[in-house]
């Protein structure tokens, strides 16, 4: 892979992680216990290292992880993309808005524009995605995606569902 592509939407743009992004990043996401996957604060070693695994997935496939960012005031508000679900050959959507951005239809958009990345550009025959079973509101992002619950179980430590979208599907 070469340079990593920028995605834009109709309020958002989906772009590669650049080091002035840091702060701004950990602000929404890495330093918000409501935020993260295990609801804690990840340290910083710990966010650096992360951000460091998500070029290198550009790197080893044709996608991973960007900055999602207010198109019309640059503000980060957290990021998205599509990655190796940990211990599998699948690929899974991931979205992570700091609590600013939520109620706002944004984890609609950067999913939606994950997608289509997925399944337009590099062709993808299915994309899934975790969403702890609490999340209700994540859940109801994925279903009104067109995704469908598959099973659940635990993924990265925790308690969650996984949800599968064909590209047949796609469009929901």
């Amino acid at each position: 892979m070469g340079l990593i592509p920028e995605v834009t939407t109709e309020r958002l743009r989906l772009r590669p992680f650049r080091a002035e992004d840091l702060p701004a990043h950990r602000a929404a996401v890495d330093d918000d216990p409501e935020v993260t996957w295990a609801h804690v604060r990840i340290p910083l070693a710990d966010s650096l290292r992360r951000w460091a695994d998500r070029l290198d997935e550009w790197e080893r496939s044709d996608f991973g992880m960007w900055i999602v960012e207010v198109a019309a005031t640059g503000q980060v508000i957290g990021h998205a993309g599509i990655q190796r679900l940990e211990g599998t050959d699948d690929v899974e959507l991931a979205y992570y808005l700091g609590r600013m951005a939520w109620g706002q239809g944004y984890a609609t958009e950067a999913a939606l524009a994950c997608l289509t990345y997925g399944f337009e550009t590099i062709r993808l025959p299915r994309i899934v995605a975790t969403v702890r079973t609490e999340n209700a509101a994540s859940r109801h992002v994925l279903e009104k995606l067109g995704f469908r619950h598959e099973r659940d179980g635990i993924f990265y430590g925790a308690e969650a569902s996984l949800m599968v979208l064909d590209s047949s599907g796609f469009p929901a």
